[in-house]
């Protein structure tokens, strides 16, 4: 997959990107934790690089979930 450079630093990113909101759970009816997991996984199996996430996206729980999926995997 592509990558752009982010702004004049080092890091570059994919233009596309993995949205946690929904895996957050409480605003779209729940969520089965191992969908998420796998969904996670296939989006940095295929390239993506880069995942929004925020504490409000369930209060937290999608950042537990995507700490789930790449543990263990190599970020470099």
């Amino acid at each position: 997959m592509q990558t752009r450079q982010l702004g004049k630093s080092d890091l570059h990113v994919t233009p596309v990107i993995f949205g946690a909101w929904a895996i957050g759970g409480w605003m779209w009816g729940g969520n089965d934790e191992a969908d998420s997991i796998e969904a996670i996984r296939a989006a940095l199996d295929n390239g993506i690089n880069t995942i929004d996430t925020a504490a409000i996206y369930g209060f937290g729980y999608s950042e537990e979930l995507v700490a789930k999926a790449i543990k263990g995997r190599d970020r470099g």
